[in-house]
């Protein structure tokens, strides 16, 4: 028998929902034969429209310069090549309107990697930290792996009772900061909600948090995925502050979730503590990744061009949430809430049965149909998940796993 570690254990009894439908689909790729009908699956939230081609073309530079491909191949500094950096500023000034220093830069292995070393270098044991309900469901789990168990989360209901996001600053004050609470994770636009945080609600919660000495943490992953580009947020060009951390990962807007490409924008007393604590994590970032992203950041017609993929990008993801809401409201006694940014559409189930992981089971095994549960969103049970970002490039397979979800609905003989 294996002698495996008490967290192993706990980890594996608390295993991801995501990533436990990518062994589903995993395995019918491999057995097609043993489902009734195709699997579609819109529970995963990564794109499936390719990556800027210019992107390619600046990795065939990188590989074709004998000086490059070697520096290519080597350790990058622990924070990232000081020219990386300068071009990730640059990015930041001309793509979001952001002008920071590369002193609150770090490069780093994804988004998930460096938030994990964010709560190694803020939390301590029986420290808390405050996260939104419905909310990103990794963000506990590495909580607890990175603190063995030794950190608690509390969380704070941005959707009401009429599910409408709404978030409640004075409940966020007065019922859910406690003397413990050292940081706050915020996602905009959200995951699973799709709902974009307004300028209104995100200096509520910066003064509430400067007045109390806490941390927020931004996850901007989504944010070249805002539907209507006139109500794009200022705070997307907020320069960096003594209390706010902005996590950037490039897997979403660039296309490239394999390459797992992310860098924060942090205080600058904290960069040592970041430096120090990847060193013993990761050593350092892909090199060749970097210096591809390098030259790709500092050339003025490719952020040209990039400007313009995201806006031709933003409008075909918001025509995908149009559609999927179209034909979730030909279901009866369902509650939408529409996205305004994102992969994601976010829906009330709970007239038909409040267990959503019930549903989610029956889904799959009896329409093929694979979503994602409300309750691995931070407890938020009653609701699903649709994403449909896995099906961005086929509008058909959106359509078809809708109607399906209809039928099922139409038949589902689930308590409430």
């Amino acid at each position: 028998m294996s002698r495996i570690s008490d967290l192993a254990k706990w980890m594996i009894e608390h295993p991801s929902a995501i990533r436990e439908i990518m062994t589903l689909v995993a395995e019918f790729e491999k057995h097609p034969e043993k489902w009734p009908r195709r699997l579609i699956y819109l529970a995963g939230g990564w794109p499936q429209d390719p990556p800027p081609e210019t992107l390619r073309d600046k990795l065939r530079e990188i590989i074709n310069n004998d000086e490059l491909w070697k520096k290519g191949a080597r350790y990058s500094p622990t924070v990232g090549y000081p020219d990386t950096l300068e071009a990730v500023a640059n990015y930041e000034k001309e793509i979001w309107g952001r002008k920071i220093d590369i002193n609150n830069l770090v490069f780093g292995l994804g988004s998930s990697e460096q938030i994990g070393a964010v709560f190694l270098a803020l939390i301590n044991p029986g420290d808390e930290v405050i996260l939104t309900s419905p909310g990103y469901l990794n963000y506990k789990r590495q909580l607890d792996l990175e603190l063995k168990l030794k950190a608690k989360v509390r969380y704070w209901r941005i959707i009401n009772k009429d599910g409408l996001f709404d978030p409640d600053f004075d409940t966020l004050q007065n019922e859910v900061i406690s003397d413990k609470t050292k940081l706050i994770i915020i996602t905009t636009p959200g995951n699973p909600d799709g709902q974009v945080w307004n300028d209104e609600q995100v200096r509520a919660v910066m003064d509430i948090a400067e007045d109390r000495s806490i941390y927020v943490l931004f996850d901007l992953a989504y944010r070249a995925f805002i539907y209507n580009e006139d109500n794009v947020p200022k705070y997307l060009s907020k320069a960096p502050g003594e209390w706010d951390i902005w996590s950037c990962t490039l897997s979403k807007e660039l296309r490239i979730p394999g390459w797992r490409a992310s860098y924060l924008i942090i205080p600058e007393d904290i960069k040592r503590s970041l430096d120090t604590i990847e060193q013993a994590r990761t050593l350092a970032p892909t090199s060749i990744i970097q210096i591809t992203l390098e030259k790709f950041f500092k050339d003025k017609s490719v952020l040209h061009d990039l400007s313009i993929f995201y806006k031709k990008g933003a409008e075909k993801y918001r025509l995908a949430a149009q559609k999927t809401i179209q034909l979730l409201r030909e279901i009866p006694n369902i509650g939408i809430l529409e996205p305004h940014g994102g992969f994601y559409v976010f829906f009330d189930v709970s007239s038909y049965d409040r267990d959503s992981k019930r549903i989610w089971k029956e889904l799959i095994n009896q329409y093929q149909v694979a979503l994602a549960p409300g309750i691995d969103f931070n407890g938020f049970d009653g609701w699903l998940r649709l994403s449909f970002a896995p099906v961005i490039e086929s509008m058909e397979l959106l359509e078809e796993g809708l109607n399906r979800i209809k039928e099922f609905f139409n038949s589902y003989k689930g308590s409430k």
